[in-house]
């Protein structure tokens, strides 16, 4: 179990970065890292670590739940990779965190050259996949993007997007 405590806190540190809603997808950056020694496709089951989730789950107007929704798409592209999940004895885990910084603020140069902010809300996950049996990082993928406040639609459409892209480069 310390393992998974020093993991999550590995992953609040990567995830002051962010990803939420709007139908346009043009502003999501995904990196994506897997390590050079280690075959994914050996892996067959996996557990979603206790604890993963929306650093900050306020309750949106529509009530969609991203955290259910986040947990939902994950476990839907791994079942396309043919990875399975379980409550116990995995071959690696899962664990993921995502969170908006509503006080982000981005420079911008004028024409005059003069350097002005802006407030620009960024959003973003970090999902980190993690050999059970050594706790090694066997694969981790972050995407950004700017927070919009969006029907739950057209955010499900960028958090979909997200996460299939996250894991497709895993």
């Amino acid at each position: 179990m310390s393992r998974l405590n020093v993991l999550k806190g590995v992953m609040i540190t990567l995830v002051i970065i962010g990803v939420s809603a709007c139908t346009s997808t043009k502003d999501i950056e995904v990196e994506a890292f897997t390590s050079e020694k280690v075959n994914l496709a050996g892996y067959k089951t996996y557990e979603i670590i206790e604890g993963s989730g929306i650093v900050d789950n306020t309750q949106r107007s529509d009530n969609l739940d991203i955290d259910a929704e986040m947990k939902q798409m994950i476990n839907a592209e791994l079942a396309k990779k043919g990875k399975i999940p379980v409550v116990r004895d995995p071959d690696f885990y899962v664990a993921y965190i995502a969170g908006t910084d509503m006080d982000a603020i981005e420079e911008k140069i004028n024409k005059e050259g003069q350097e002005t902010l802006h407030s620009k809300p960024v959003s973003g996950i970090a999902l980190i996949l993690v050999d059970a049996d050594t706790g090694a990082i066997i694969g981790l993928s972050t995407a950004e993007g700017d927070a919009k406040n969006l029907p739950a639609k057209e955010a499900k459409k960028r958090l979909n997007y997200a996460i299939k892209k996250m894991l497709a480069e895993i």
